[in-house]
C-alpha cells in the first residue's frame, strides 16, 4: 500500500480553517469511528459526539459542523470502498516523527470512535472479544514512540488493520 500524497494536507487545511488547530487527527479519525459505528454524517447525535467528547461538551462552531459534515460524507464512500487512503496519513515526504504523530492520533480517535454507543452518543464498555481486541491492538498504536525508527512496511500493515477493522465495523452497524 503506497500513501497517497494530498489527502493529509488538504484535511488538515479543512479542520484548520474550520478552527480546529489541536490534534485535527484525531477529530479525524474519531469521525471516522462513528461512522463505523452507523452513526449517520450530521445528525444531531454525530455532532453532539463531538461537542462533548473534544469540545467540553461546549456548541460547535457552525463552520466546524460543515466541515465535518462533509467530510463524514466523503469519508462514508471511502469506508464503503475500504480505500486505502482512508485514514489520510501524511506521506514519506513529511518527517518521520510528524507521520508517526499524526499516525498516534489517528489511531487514538479512531479508539474513541468506536466506543461510542450510536443510539445516543455516549462512550460504551465493550464486551465482544474480538472488538475489544481490536480496540486494544488500536490503542497500543497511539503509544507509538515519535522517535522510533519507522518502517514503511509496519506502518502499512498498521494503516491496512484500522481500515479492516473501520471497515468490519462499519458493515456490522449498518442499518438495513
Amino acid at each position: 500500500m503506497t500513501i497517497k500524497k494530498g489527502s493529509y494536507e488538504k484535511i488538515l487545511k479543512d479542520l484548520n480553517d474550520a478552527g480546529v488547530s489541536e490534534n485535527p487527527f484525531t477529530w479525524y479519525s474519531l469521525m471516522l469511528g462513528v461512522l463505523a459505528k452507523g452513526v449517520e454524517p450530521g445528525n444531531r447525535i454525530f455532532l453532539n459526539i463531538f461537542s462533548s467528547i473534544l469540545n467540553d461538551n461546549q456548541p460547535l462552531p457552525g463552520a466546524l459542523v460543515a466541515t465535518l459534515t462533509n467530510m463524514a460524507l466523503d469519508c462514508k464512500e471511502k469506508i464503503e470502498k475500504a480505500d486505502q487512503d482512508l485514514f489520510a496519513l501524511p506521506d514519506d515526504s513529511f518527517e518521520k516523527k510528524l507521520r508517526l504523530q499524526t499516525l498516534a492520533d489517528l489511531s487514538y480517535g479512531l479508539s474513541l470512535g468506536l466506543t461510542v454507543n450510536p443510539e445516543d452518543g455516549s462512550l460504551e464498555k465493550i464486551t465482544d472479544r474480538e472488538a475489544l481486541a481490536d480496540l486494544n491492538t488500536i490503542s497500543e498504536v497511539s503509544r507509538v514512540d515519535t522517535e522510533a525508527e519507522l518502517d514503511e512496511e509496519d506502518l502499512d500493515n498498521v494503516i491496512e488493520f484500522m481500515i479492516d477493522v473501520t471497515t468490519k465495523n462499519y458493515q456490522i452497524h449498518q442499518k438495513d
